[in-house]
């Protein structure tokens, strides 16, 4: 893994799920080509749907921008569509990190989200919507006040890395080092809470 050097970056990358993705819409187009001419309706223009999309994933796969970085001074997020504004949390603001893997190998997709300190609500302040609505009504069931105490008041940010090339064990390294009280969640736990790294490595570094 080599010695930690005060950041990690995620950059987009050929994971499983693109290169696989793109296989998949390739062929369907190559199959169109050998369709007798009464083809399906189902399968009319199907090139007008799958040869843009096919394009841009592999795009995306190439262009190995950052997809997230991790440094001193917090984690920032960067859109997929490089013309828009990355978000950027800094550490007094993260609460929590969580990133998993779920799928199958053959469309396997991860998701890194992160739990963002928001101002206390006051008896005056309408909720902020129905995911904070959720978020409050499960906490009602929690019997951990710190638990309670650290989300009671947090907005999710929910950044996709299905096509980003991620090691979790180095991920939750970096959080570790750079703010130990983040809590992690998801493929990050066995590193966050002082285990051996038995996270599962995802596909994409595989």
């Amino acid at each position: 893994m080599g010695q930690f050097n005060g950041s990690y970056v995620v950059r987009y990358g050929w994971t499983r799920t693109g290169v696989l993705s793109v296989m998949v819409m390739v062929l369907l187009l190559g199959a169109e080509g050998f369709l007798p001419h009464a083809e399906p309706p189902e399968m009319d223009h199907i090139d007008l749907v799958f040869s843009p999309l096919a394009v841009w994933i592999a795009a995306v796969c190439s262009s190995h921008r950052k997809s997230v970085q991790v440094d001193k001074q917090g984690i920032t997020l960067y859109r997929l569509l490089p013309f828009r504004r990355p978000e950027f949390v800094a550490w007094p603001e993260v609460v929590a990190v969580d990133w998993s893997a779920e799928g199958p190998p053959w469309r396997r997709v991860s998701d890194l989200q992160v739990y963002r300190r928001t101002p206390r609500q006051t008896a005056a302040r309408p909720s902020t919507g129905p995911q904070q609505e959720a978020l409050d009504t499960y906490l009602a069931t929690q019997v951990d006040p710190d638990f309670v105490a650290k989300f009671g008041n947090t907005t999710r940010i929910r950044h996709s890395t299905t096509l980003s090339r991620i090691d979790p064990v180095r991920l939750a390294t970096a959080i570790t080092c750079l703010a130990p009280d983040v809590r992690h969640f998801g493929d990050l736990g066995d590193v966050a809470f002082g285990g051996q790294a038995r996270g599962r490595q995802s596909d994409e570094t595989s």
